[in-house]
């Protein structure tokens, strides 16, 4: 599934916690993407993970 910058998913089909795309290439690896936790809570950061099992999420 191709995904773009802005995109809410959850990273693994039967996941609870939804992340936002920031960025697509990592290391020039298309499945590769910086995310963020959209919930609003302490300890939220940016951070890598492979896309291969991400699916869309609903908005949160």
């Amino acid at each position: 599934m191709q995904f773009e910058v802005g995109s809410l998913i959850h990273v693994v089909a039967a996941g609870v916690s939804v992340f936002r795309i920031l960025k697509i290439g990592v290391d020039g690896d298309p499945n590769k993407a910086i995310v963020e936790a959209v919930a609003d809570t302490p300890g939220t950061y940016p951070w890598p993970t492979d896309l291969t099992y991400a699916v869309p999420a609903e908005q949160p």
